[in-house]
């Protein structure tokens, strides 16, 4: 882990809106809207990897902390990480997992190290994405210099009937 500490990402809620509200530029709609596997997608792009920046329990924010139905000061795992395509950061993502969704047969969620979280949520039995925010996030808020804002989503998944919330950023070096 690179990081002691989580990205400024979370200095100030975001204003996350169904992303049927939204209005992102032409090529970032698909990736906004990709139902499927956005690891599956990227590998699809060349070399893929994950790069962890900082994984620990934390307390969520309070919009996390609604969005996951979790009462306020409960504890989840906090994990954020870089996935880059050829060794260009492509999407900054952020997962925040109860302790309750890391447990049992979702075990393996909690321990994934340079392993996509994506991967997972789409193997057999594959989780279901219940609803899809999303926001134009400020360049300062993200852990590495980009030039620009960038959209992200965050969306809610339900695997093996727990909740789990991952946000990704569409980063400038996104193919096309």
């Amino acid at each position: 882990m690179k990081t002691a500490s989580p990205s400024p990402f979370l200095d100030a809620e975001l204003m996350w809106q169904p992303l049927a509200r939204v209005r992102p530029p032409d090529p970032l709609r698909s990736w906004l809207a990709e139902g499927g596997s956005l690891t599956r997608r990227l590998q699809g792009h060349g070399q893929f990897s994950v790069e962890p920046l900082y994984q620990k329990i934390s307390r969520p924010t309070a919009v996390e902390a609604m969005l996951l139905g979790l009462p306020m000061g409960r504890w989840a795992l906090i994990r954020e990480v870089l996935l880059r395509v050829d060794g260009q950061p492509v999407v900054f993502a952020r997962s925040v997992l109860p302790l309750r969704s890391i447990s049992g047969a979702n075990r393996v969620l909690g321990h994934l190290a340079r392993r996509s979280l994506g991967a997972e949520l789409f193997k057999l039995p594959r989780a279901t994405r219940r609803a899809v925010w999303a926001a134009q996030v400020p360049q300062s808020r993200l852990p590495l210099p980009v030039s620009e804002s960038c959209w992200g989503r965050q969306s809610l998944f339900i695997k093996r009937a727990m909740p789990l919330l991952v946000a990704e950023v569409f980063l400038p070096g996104l193919p096309r």
